[in-house]
């Protein structure tokens, strides 16, 4: 009996910070929504939530386009490692066979090294996206890793569809 008693108070306990870890989560997210952006944690710019940058949420800085380990799973907020995630390349979002999607960033986080793939919002920097294209084709280093998680970086093929997505010209 007293055996039960102890997991259920144990249970209870989990379920408590579990609910106290969601609810903060919410709370950081209406705070930043409600404050109209929020700090980068790498160039320290303010970086602008608002409904011109083409995308409800906005996960990175669209100045020099660092992004926050936030998430273990897409959305879900619970990464405890909260390192920062640097761009290190582009990719087109699978659509299907013979179907391009949208332009993604890749990042890596400094911390970790998790990789995951954001996507673009309307205000982001061109400049700095074509120089994160420019640098990830020095990088072969990354192409076995990226492969390994099925993402597939642009290379000098891709070079036109980058200008096109990015400034409408072939």
């Amino acid at each position: 009996m007293w055996l039960v008693f102890c997991e259920v108070r144990l249970f209870m306990k989990y379920r408590e910070e579990y609910f106290d870890f969601e609810k903060n989560i919410e709370q950081e997210w209406k705070k930043e929504h409600k404050a109209g952006g929020f700090k980068c944690s790498h160039c320290k710019r303010w970086v602008v939530i608002n409904n011109h940058m083409g995308t409800i949420n906005r996960n990175h800085c669209n100045m020099c386009l660092w992004s926050k380990h936030v998430d273990e799973q897409k959305g879900d907020r619970k990464a405890e490692c909260q390192g920062g995630m640097k761009p290190i390349g582009l990719t087109f979002k699978y659509e299907g066979v013979g179907r391009q999607g949208e332009l993604m960033l890749i990042h890596e986080c400094a911390n970790c090294e998790k990789i995951s793939i954001n996507r673009i919002a309307g205000d982001d920097a061109g400049e700095a996206i074509l120089l994160i294209f420019e640098e990830s084709l020095l990088k072969q280093n990354i192409l076995d890793k990226l492969r390994q998680q099925g993402v597939a970086l642009l290379t000098v093929a891709d070079k036109v569809r980058i200008g096109t997505v990015l400034f409408g010209k072939k």
